[in-house]
């Protein structure tokens, strides 16, 4: 151990201490830590330690526990550093915690701490190919052995790193907002090839269709949606939901002059009211509920079946669309431009009707 610890100067006493000849009890673990810088481990011996502690008058172990902790971690790490605790390096271990009168407890914990990381830091370079061959298996174990590493600790290790693994490639596959049927194959592939089980809760279940989803809208064929509405020959419905039917509308407001006001006698029976004659006319655009119905788009247009009429926009006189959290607004090249508030699947309808627009355009 005299290689991992260096010689430290004695602190020398402050004016009191001189004064009351008081040594620095600082200077105790100092001594300890030269003791150890002096000679091999296996010379040091338990009464050099316990005449420290009797010249300073100060119980080492209370007042210097943290700085023991770090004189046994820094043997471990020495001890530990080619993967492999042997027999002899176990008899060194147990002989410097009884010098530094450490716990079975508290040796254990730093033993697990350090074994730990350096299991970890192997285990997530097999692991980060996404699988785990027979040899690497074979290494991982033996290095369990190695390193002493408990098996609950070697169990909870590898849980922990599979999760925090797959968790990152799930988070790279959803980055674009979409799930293509290639990245949830290699997904799954991936996962079962670590012994994992991809486990969901029912929210992240329901994302995760919604993106597979997204992907098919974008890439895939689009699903046809049996209507009972009559279509137009080679006319296939893609989606289909109950809206409402919003427009922007003018709506000029009268606002009264706000002074004070005072009725003034004129003639008999007639009277002027001071301040009334301020009036104003302020208009502004207002969003308003035009109709409720169904909502039906198609590969050639969008119908609308309503409770007060019925309308149908040509996907050729769609200029552009205006997604929105609850609905669509469509831009049409003539007309009030309608806006579609939906209860859900306000982003289906807009990705929809981005896919078949373009499918329209190109043929």
């Amino acid at each position: 151990m005299n290689n991992l610890c260096k010689t430290e100067k004695l602190l020398q006493p402050s004016f009191f201490q001189r004064l009351f000849k008081i040594e620095p009890k600082e200077n105790a673990f100092i001594e300890v830590n030269n003791l150890f810088a002096s000679k091999p481990l296996r010379e040091v011996k338990s009464y050099e330690i316990e005449a420290i502690s009797v010249k300073y008058k100060v119980n080492l172990r209370k007042r210097f526990i943290g700085r023991f902790k770090e004189l046994y971690l820094r043997y471990l790490q020495q001890s530990i550093s080619d993967k492999i605790i042997t027999d002899q390096e176990v008899i060194y271990q147990n002989y410097l915690k009884k010098l530094l009168m450490l716990t079975d407890s508290e040796v254990e914990e730093i033993h697990d701490q350090l074994a730990g990381e350096i299991y970890k830091k192997s285990y997530n370079e097999v692991i980060s190919y996404g699988k785990i061959e027979k040899s690497e298996e074979i290494f991982l174990d033996e290095l369990q052995k190695n390193l002493r590493l408990p098996t609950i600790t070697q169990e909870n290790i590898s849980t922990e790193s599979k999760q925090k693994f797959m968790q990152l490639q799930f988070d790279k596959i959803v980055a674009d907002g979409k799930i293509s049927p290639d990245e949830w194959e290699g997904l799954t592939t991936m996962a079962k090839n670590l012994g994992d089980d991809l486990k969901f809760d029912e929210k992240t279940k329901t994302k995760i269709e919604k993106l597979k989803f997204y992907w098919l809208i974008e890439n895939g064929e689009l699903p046809i949606i049996t209507v009972s509405i009559n279509l137009q020959k080679n006319e296939l419905c893609h989606f289909a939901s109950r809206v409402d039917w919003l427009e922007n509308r003018t709506v000029t407001k009268r606002i009264n002059y706000g002074g004070p006001t005072a009725r003034i006698k004129i003639i008999k029976g007639v009277y002027y009211r001071a301040g009334s004659m301020g009036v104003q006319r302020v208009t502004s655009e207002e969003l308003q509920l035009i109709d409720s119905g169904q909502l039906y788009l198609t590969n050639k247009r969008l119908i609308f079946v309503g409770n007060k009429k019925n309308s149908s926009i040509q996907l050729s006189k769609v200029l552009s669309i205006n997604p929105y959290s609850d609905g669509v607004g469509v831009e049409k090249e003539s007309g009030k431009s309608p806006i579609f508030r939906l209860s859900d699947n306000a982003d289906i309808l807009a990705m929809t009707l981005t896919r078949v627009i373009n499918d329209f355009q190109s043929t």
